[in-house]
């Protein structure tokens, strides 16, 4: 027997990581298997530079698998955080066998290690399971729905405060379905129907936030396979089904209010500007190689290589667009006449604008979306927008989609969690490449690196356990009995199967039950073999990249082991399932939105809904007052002066929040820009001086520098560095101060933010309660409701907080280091261009003077100052308007509240005029008090408690 080699997949996000492997993808004579390694985001949670799998594990070598596995002593997933430790992933397939129960070698050590898919889910301690199994029947069925899945052990998981959220929907549908009686509620001009339609709303309450996983790898390494297996729905595609695939993201999301089909499709096409540019790098990588001028100045073998597959790439891209175009030949694009390169490019942007009358939804449309109605329609229009032969023969769609959004009812996504199937990096040119930067940087909040496990293990004795058995060590000696008591059993039954021929009546009776029971043991043991070298394997592979690399947890998973037996018997399957370790990292996924969603609903249960109860509460108490004509105008005397206040230090141009924002503005541009535009002018003199010193480098050197962007430092002159990092140097020198301190103000800022509100929350209180006896009932609920609505903009001001501090850092990073995506690149990228756009006699001297002209003419420096000034005012802008959006809400609460208490003069209140409705509400109100105390109280223990 042997057990089938394996691969992996790697992923990896910002500064720590872990690892993740996917088993293998073919049975026993030609498996394969993957390995992810996951690295957590620091704050922000995105990653700071991107990598690709070859640079991150450039020293694993290929074909060296190893099969190891150990288990843990604790729950697979009691000691997975997302976002603190790194993972590691190994796919596994295939089978073993073992005598007796499993057992730990001596001489391995566990501690420490994590390894996913270690035990069974029946060896999993009690102290292990998760809230939600804490009073299950120990003898309940055992089923292979995803939905009966242990879940991790989070406090947004825990099932009594789900049994209590959903009661609380339940209580607000009740609301809302008592005010839809009423004729009230039809008038869209009453308060009635504006609280009935936020109620009804609220009644729905989803996860608001999101977080996203994305998975990255090499083509053909198990990215799509592992979603799929996560998803529990083969619904993403292989790279094998089409080239597509390793060119477009893909988002997985759950079903939501505005996509409520079975599957909903979305594909974002990109803009003409996005289209230009793509076009323009593939035209540039076919000509790299096609003419021929170019090609032979590269100086390796391996950079020639390189030149070749990016342009059979990009000839391959350029038909799929332009299949019904008689023109399009490789002698048309390689034409080397003056002036052709330009020429070329002006007709590949004619073409594609014509054919964008075959994008669905129009020549204009830059979103499409479509419902299917099942699983196989789904993937049929994925198919469609992937194809590189659309039906009807028309232009392949897939090389101008940006991104395409896949929303589906799976368990995994519910609460928020979004999977991403990324494409590699290396499979790109840099136009997609600069684009999945980015996604990376701004979307993700973990990245799983997929790479074969066979990359990152080097003991090919872990795969066999015929080789396993012949170590001199613990192991060996573990294997050697297990095989010996394997080959026992199976002469057993050899033996109760003849005399079980040979027998009649009773005989054959007893024969055939002792011929069934040694099949069974042999099944058993077949599987603890399984196990132990797999758990080997495992344990060595974790080892190895946790030595190798800083931080990093491995998980190890097979989605072929996953798929032999998803469908099986469960009594028989479920062990080989959570042997996959597919269902430790789908908890381990399921932790990622855990935390953010967990704040999203204590808010919801704390204040947000205590404050919509009690706007109805305040509607309803309309006219329980005793309030004379004389109160009455004294009321609307204080409420329109409370409500003036409100809304200038709220909602005016002079409000704080537009105020703090402004500040924030001009203190980047006194601080960042003003030493940008004060430095500048000695970045450009510094910058000509290296170029003029660079010039008289051989021509050679000098292309080679240019085909690599300038981040390349020749060996023919190792004391210079790339011109990139010498710039990067010069800007971190001079805005690394700098950015401290913007960092520092940002949040003193937002906290100084908080202190304002709640002054101005605390004036207009104080005017309230100092006329409280003109209304008792009413305006004591005004004061409680108020309370609420400031903490939901406290909510929201905190929120934001992350979020600015988030891009901010982002815009740091673009700003201070070199990557496809940052400042200097996008700036630079039009001069590197040009540079490995011509070739032959003279192209040396057209480098250099049109790098010397770019330096000197182009404005580079006062660019990078203009586009860092409007990257950050965006992110200002942005972030005002969703705040403001919050804010907003809160306010028209109150001033809802306001008018509430007592009708404009001569109009009866609302309540008044609905006195039967009223009297309902306020009784619901009064009933359904303890299931929003007991659902508030489980959310706040739940949350001492983490």
């Amino acid at each position: 027997m042997s057990v089938p080699s394996s691969g992996g997949t790697f992923s990896t996000a910002s500064e720590s990581g872990r690892i993740i492997t996917p088993t293998s993808s073919q049975d026993v004579s030609g498996s394969e298997s993957g390995l992810p390694i996951r690295q957590a985001p620091s704050i922000p949670r995105t990653l700071p530079t991107a990598q690709t799998p070859t640079f991150l594990f450039q020293n694993l070598q290929p074909d060296q698998a190893s099969l190891n596995t150990t288990p843990r002593p604790s729950s697979p997933s009691s000691r997975l955080s997302p976002g603190r430790s790194p993972s590691t992933t190994s796919q596994i397939g295939g089978e073993l066998s073992t005598p007796g129960p499993f057992s730990v070698p001596a001489s391995v050590d566990t501690e420490d290690l994590q390894i996913p898919g270690g035990f069974p889910a029946s060896s999993v301690s009690a102290s292990a399971a998760g809230p939600s199994q804490e009073n299950e029947d120990e003898n309940e069925v055992i089923s292979n729905d995803i939905r009966d899945e242990t879940l991790p052990r989070a406090p947004i998981y825990n099932t009594r405060l789900q049994d209590g959220l959903k009661a609380v929907k339940r209580y607000l549908a009740s609301l809302a379905s008592t005010m839809s009686l009423s004729e009230l509620t039809q008038d869209q001009s009453t308060s009635l129907h504006t609280l009935y339609k936020r109620t009804e709303e609220m009644s729905k309450f989803q996860y608001p936030v999101t977080r996203t996983v994305g998975f990255i790898g090499d083509s053909g390494v198990g990215k799509s396979s592992l979603i799929n297996s996560l998803l529990d729905q083969k619904i993403a595609r292989s790279s094998r089904e089409g080239s597509a695939c390793t060119c477009v993201a893909t988002e997985f999301r759950h079903t939501d209010d505005t996509h409520t089909g079975p599957f909903t499709i979305e594909a974002e096409f990109m803009n003409t500007e996005e289209m230009r540019e793509l076009l323009e790098h593939l035209l540039l990588d076919f000509r790299k190689f096609y003419v021929s001028s170019i090609y032979r100045e590269l100086q390796t073998t391996e950079e020639q290589r390189k030149c070749q597959d990016a342009a059979v790439k990009s000839w391959e891209t350029l038909q799929s667009l332009f299949k019904t175009q008689p023109s399009l030949t490789i002698e048309f694009l390689s034409d080397v006449a003056e002036g052709a390169h330009a020429q070329i490019l002006t007709m590949l942007e004619r073409w594609a604008y014509a054919g964008l009358t075959n994008r669905q939804g129009g020549s204009d449309a830059l979103e499409y979306s479509v419902i299917a109605g099942d699983i196989e329609e789904c993937k049929s229009i994925l198919d469609h927008l992937a194809a590189d032969n659309p039906e009807g023969g028309g232009p392949a769609l897939w090389p101008f989609i940006k991104l395409i959004r896949v929303y589906l009812n799976s368990p995994i996504l519910r609460t928020g969690l979004v999977l991403t199937d990324l494409p590699g990096l290396r499979d790109l040119n840099f136009a997609r490449v600069r684009a999945t930067e980015r996604y990376l940087a701004h979307q993700c909040d973990e990245v799983f690196i997929v790479a074969n496990i066979s990359r990152a293990g080097t003991d090919e004795s872990d795969v066999s356990p015929e080789e396993a058995s012949r170590e001199q060590g613990p192991d060996g000696r573990r294997v050697r009995e297990m095989n010996k008591e394997l080959e026992k059993v199976k002469g057993q039954r050899i033996t109760a199967k003849s005399q079980r021929m040979k027998s009649k009546g009773d005989d054959l009776v007893k024969w055939l039950l002792k011929e069934t029971g040694l099949s069974d043991r042999i099944v058993e043991l077949d599987f603890d073999v399984t196990r132990f070298l797999i758990h080997r394997r495992n344990l060595n592979i974790s080892r190895e990249l946790r030595r190798k690399y800083d931080s990093v947890e491995v998980f190890c998973v097979s989605n072929t082991l996953y798929s032999e037996h998803r469908n099986g018997d469960p009594t028989q399957a479920d062990r080989y399932l959570d042997l996959t370790g597919i269902r430790d990292l789908r908890r381990y996924c399921q932790l990622v939105p855990a935390e953010a969603q967990m704040r999203a609903t204590t808010a919801f249960l704390e204040d947000e809904v205590p404050a919509m109860v009690g706007s109805i509460r305040q509607w309803a108490l309309s006219g329980t007052d005793p309030v004379t004509a004389e109160k009455a105008a004294e009321l609307r005397r204080v409420l329109n002066e409370s409500q003036e206040a409100l809304r200038r230090d709220f909602q005016s141009s002079e409000a704080h929040v537009t105020c703090m924002f402004q500040e924030l503005r001009e203190l980047f541009n006194n601080s960042i820009i003003s030493c940008i535009n004060t430095s500048r002018a000695q970045w450009k003199q510094e910058s000509l001086d290296v170029s003029q010193r660079w010039a008289g480098w051989h021509w050679a050197s000098y292309a080679s520098f240019c085909q690599h962007d300038g981040n390349w430092s020749t060996k023919a002159h190792p004391k210079e560095r790339p011109w990139n990092e010498q710039f990067i140097q010069q800007t971190r020198e001079a805005l690394d101060p700098v950015w401290e301190g913007i960092m520092e103000w940002l949040e003193l800022k937002f906290e100084f933010l908080i202190d304002m509100l709640n002054v101005s929350f605390s004036a207009l209180l104080s005017g309230i309660q100092e006329h409280q006896h003109l209304a008792p009932h009413a305006l004591q609920n005004i004061i409680v409701n108020m309370g609420h609505r400031r903490e939901n903009i406290h909510t929201h001001i905190k929120n934001e907080i992350i979020n600015v501090v988030s891009k901010t850092q982002i815009t740091k990073r673009d700003m201070l280091e070199h990557h496809a995506d940052s400042f200097i690149s996008m700036l630079m990228k039009p001069c590197y261009n040009y540079c490995n756009g011509v070739g032959g006699p003279g192209s040396d001297r057209l480098r250099k003077d049109h790098m010397e002209d770019h330096l000197r003419n182009s404005r580079l420096f006062a660019s990078y100052s203009t586009h860092a000034k409007n990257v950050y005012g965006g992110i200002m802008t942005e972030s005002l308007k969703a705040l403001q959006e919050e804010i907003d809400k809160q306010v028209e609460g109150i001033v809802l509240d306001f008018h509430a208490v007592v009708a404009d003069e001569g109009e009866i209140p609302e309540a008044e005029r609905a006195p039967a409705l009223a009297n309902e509400l306020r009784s619901l109100i009064q009933s359904g008090q303890a299931i929003l105390e007991d659902t508030n109280k489980i959310a706040q223990q739940l949350n001492a408690r983490g």
